[in-house]
């Protein structure tokens, strides 16, 4: 029998989507589970006459798996790894040890990892352990398909039971690493749709969950439709189980998908809907987040009575029975509910004390929330320093938290219809207004990274600045006053919000918060005057001001003198931060609008695809903007390099497009992107002597059909990438070519060698959207998602080359995934890439592709080759049109 807590796994995905108390039990196999029935199918049998020796080691095995089991139900979690981590040994010295004892280990060893929160640990030894039960099941069933349910007609297996656990276990432990796609495959393969496989409760009540699961992921990612689609289908059949609180759940995640799509009337009845089930549950705590979630709704449909009633009737369960996890987010929505009203101090007693109790008790999705709420208090009272101070402090947290993010991100949604990313653009923003550019460079620096975040789902490891990172001196004496209020002593709201509620945290009103923090800053200002008078340039920024000087330091060893260009789009404006070759930081301010902005792009985008359409109008108003009001500048500087950062939809078309009314700014400036100071390398130098890999997909006459997200997209050979590798062939010769169907990934990587320019003549897209729906296609019709690219090991690579890939035709998207290219590159090891911004003809590509590596092998950079193949292109007869020559950005190192 298989232990029991196997049947006990608590590492549903919903627990973090919904909230840790509105959250089915995860998807598990049942209790004790058989092993096949007869002795001469199992591998037992072998082991049944063994000398005693073996019996010996049997024992110590058998005793090894028993502790393991007893660790795991007393959530000894670090003991139970080194037990079976021990009895895996064991079994490695041996010979005759029956594999499903192995599958026991592996699978104890890898859900000890999940639950200890070791998601990559947990892997491992869990996919060892699928892939073990996957072979005895056809050993014991040769028809049997791996891919299939492991218990759906046609499909029996012995170890139903264990592959069931296993997929659920790797669906959880992949979606807690973001790896959705691979998620939803493995909760998928444990999802039987014959109605004979889920006869008994248990059965169906897994099959519940299953899709309840199921549709958590889907919201997760955006996937709305298909999300209400497997949910309803859950709710259905939740008939079948008598677990009102489960069927509560099911309901409550419709409401939210309806929430989220902003159907408000839908989402308020289905959110009624989840309160009775939760009431007919006995489920309390799950109650009060329905009613708070409503009242939101509410608040959100500006009925504010509805709202506090709503309010109300979560607080009278918290009376009954006090639940801090569910108390704090309570009080937030009524600090929301008086701002709405008007009432600043009313709004400023309940956040606080919402800040309190998650402080105390670690709530940090709940902190950022209530941080960014008094930011926006602050904010609408034109208190902007303390706006600032409150937004940073959550940005601070915001940066601590790595497997949470993702859900951090649904929840801010939800509360504010904004994202996560737009409050950092916000706080950008009002630094700028507030004429603090040196800190609104280092939070740009986080959007960068937030918005690879975003689009890659990943919780990267990003600057750890910490609120101290953040704070300027004067931000650390509000800091200290902000404190000072919270370490009082605890006073819960009265149990009718309608009454007066000012008597509370230190009895102090947002007016006297000001004015304290006022004199604070005042006294600290003054104490460090004489300090910063004498200071050197760098004193007085943030503490972490790694961005800065790594900017500074990057700019002192370029060969030419170069500028930083940092755009930042707002609604109203766009901002322009330049960081001089001398390090010195200025802003510029063009006053148009970000939706005036996004169609001029969207032109130009449009009119660098067509060789017939003129881009000039386009490119020359976009010049205006965003580069004329630095030429004096620049030209004082003597600037002859940009390092590029661009916001948004300027990421759609490249800097080197744009025209000041006589020349395209490529032939006044080399230029090249960065997706992030602090992710790229912008001062390691090219090896002298050149070699490359080279693949293409050249053969006409073979096509692929590649399916994504339900779109299908045919291509064939490149004719002219032939012409391509042959001319790369002839300038560097130390190239090696693998063509057609040797062109593989894992042939390109086996090849790769110490090579230092990857260059893949292929189709390749990349799109907004998820990170799987972006590929590049190989010669034998495989493909590699943006998502795969980051398994590739490329520490030795200058160069990664997509001479024939595309993004997106429209300005639908931000962007995003063009700054996920950049990063999931660097994340390789690789120091740069060049790609495509649209298709390119192929014999245009060919001819820029050769320019390119001619100057490159001449010595000069990365960026310079770039500049000099475009110029050639500029002064040829046949190509002088940017569609042929502006496509290709370099992102990277430019060295």
């Amino acid at each position: 029998m298989f232990p029991v807590w196997m049947a006990a796994l608590a590492l549903s995905p919903l627990a973090a989507l919904l909230s840790t108390t509105l959250v089915a039990s995860s998807p598990v196999a049942s209790s004790h589970l058989p092993l096949p029935n007869t002795a001469s199918d199992s591998p037992q049998a072998v082991t049944s006459a063994v000398d005693g020796a073996e019996d010996d080691i049997s024992a110590q095995l058998s005793e090894l798996l028993a502790v393991g089991d007893e660790q795991m139900t007393a959530a000894d979690y670090q003991g139970a790894i080194a037990t079976y981590q021990q009895a895996l040994a064991l079994i490695d010295s041996q010979t005759l040890i029956s594999p499903v004892t192995q599958g026991e280990a592996l699978s104890g060893l890898g859900t000890a990892y999940a639950r200890a929160g070791e998601y990559e640990a947990a892997l491992a030894p869990l996919q060892t352990a699928q892939e073990l039960f996957e072979s005895l099941s056809v050993e014991s069933n040769p028809g049997f398909d791996p891919e299939r349910p492991a218990d759906a007609s046609g499909n029996s297996s012995d170890y139903a039971d264990i592959l069931n656990y296993l997929h659920d276990t790797l669906g959880t432990v992949n979606y807690q690493l973001a790896n959705y796609g691979t998620a939803l495959t493995a909760y998928r393969r444990a999802l039987v749709d014959d109605a004979a496989a889920s006869t008994s409760a248990l059965a169906l009540a897994n099959q519940v969950r299953r899709l309840h699961n199921i549709g958590g992921v889907e919201t997760e990612i955006g996937q709305y439709v298909q999300a209400e689609e497997t949910l309803q289908r859950a709710f259905e059949l939740s008939h079948g189980v008598d677990d009102r609180a489960l069927a509560g759940s099911i309901v409550f995640s419709l409401a939210r998908v309806e929430e989220l799509q902003h159907k408000y009337d839908q989402a308020i009845a289905t959110y009624q809907a989840a309160i009775d089930d939760f009431q007919r549950g006995n489920a309390p705590s799950r109650e009060i987040r329905a009613l708070n979630n409503l009242g939101s709704v509410y608040l959100k449909q500006g009925n504010r009575q509805a709202a506090q009633t709503a309010f109300e009737r979560g607080f009278a369960l918290l009376a009954e029975q006090d639940d801090p996890r569910e108390r704090a987010p309570l009080l937030d929505s009524l600090g929301s509910l008086h701002r709405d009203r008007g009432d600043g101090e009313q709004a400023w007693t309940a956040y606080l004390q919402a800040l309190q109790l998650s402080q105390q008790n670690g709530y940090k999705t709940s902190e950022i929330q209530v941080l960014l709420n008094l930011g926006q208090l602050m904010e609408a009272q034109s208190q902007l320093d303390v706006a600032i101070f409150f937004y940073k402090q959550a940005i601070a947290q915001i940066e601590t938290i790595r497997q949470d993010l993702q859900q951090l991100s649904l929840a801010v949604q939800q509360q504010h219809t904004q994202t996560i990313e737009d409050f950092y653009r916000n706080t950008a923003d009002l630094l700028l207004q507030q004429n603090r550019p040196t800190e609104a460079v280092e939070i740009l620096e986080l959007l960068r990274l937030q918005e690879v975040n975003t689009y890659l789902h990943k919780a990267q490891s990003r600057a750890a600045m910490g609120v101290q990172g953040l704070n300027m001196p004067k931000e650390t004496a509000i800091a200290s006053v902000l404190q000072g209020l919270l370490n009082q002593p605890s006073i819960n709201i009265a149990d009718n919000i309608a009454d007066n509620i000012a008597d509370n945290i230190a009895d102090i009103s947002v007016t006297e918060f000001i004015e304290l923090v006022r004199a604070t800053t005042a006294a600290t200002a003054a104490s460090t005057a004489t300090t910063a008078a004498a200071a050197e340039p760098l004193e007085g920024l943030p503490i972490d001001a790694d961005v800065i000087t790594t900017l500074q330091a990057a700019l002192r060893v370029q060969p030419v003198k170069t500028a930083v260009l940092y755009p930042l789009i707002l609604r109203d404006r766009l901002e322009i931060i330049l960081i001089t070759p001398t390090g010195e930081i200025e802003r510029f301010t063009s006053p148009v609008s970000q939706a005036t902005l996004t169609v001029t792009v969207g032109d130009l985008q449009k009119s660098l695809q067509s060789r017939v359409s003129d881009s000039k109008p386009a490119a020359q108003q976009l010049y205006r903007w965003l580069i004329q009001p630095l030429d004096d500048v620049l030209a004082t500087q003597q600037v002859e390099s940009i390092i590029y950062l661009p916001d948004e939809v300027l990421r759609y078309v490249p800097l080197a497009a744009l025209h000041d009314g006589e020349r395209w700014l490529a032939q006044k400036y080399q230029s090249y992107n960065i997706t992030a100071a602090t992710v790229d390398d912008l001062v390691g130098q090219n090896s002298s002597a050149l070699s490359v890999l080279a693949g293409a997909f050249i053969d006409e006459k073979l096509t692929y059909r590649v399916e994504v997200d339900g779109d299908s997209f045919v291509y064939k050979g490149l004719n002219a990438a032939k012409q391509e590798i042959e001319n790369l062939l002839a300038t560097i010769p130390n190239t090696v070519a693998l063509l057609d169907r040797d062109f593989t990934p894992a042939e390109t990587l086996g090849s790769l060698g110490n090579r230092q320019i990857i260059h893949l003549a292929t189709h390749a897209k990349f799109v907004p959207g998820q990170p799987e729906a972006s590929f590049i296609l190989f010669g034998d019709g495989s493909t590699v998602n943006m998502r795969d690219i980051r398994q590739w090991s490329l520490p030795d690579v200058e160069l990664v080359v997509f001479s024939a890939c595309e993004t997106a035709t429209n300005i639908e998207g931000d962007g995003k995934e063009i700054l996920g290219l950049g990063f999931q590159v660097r994340q390789t090891g690789a120091k740069s890439a060049i790609a495509a911004l649209w298709t390119v003809d192929d014999t245009a590509t060919a001819a820029l592709m050769t320019q390119f590596y001619a100057e490159l092998n001449k010595g000069k950079t990365k960026a310079a080759a770039l500049r000099q193949a475009q110029l050639k292109m500029i002064d040829s007869e046949g190509f002088s049109h940017p569609n042929d020559w502006a496509a290709f950005i370099l992102i990277g190192n430019g060295l």
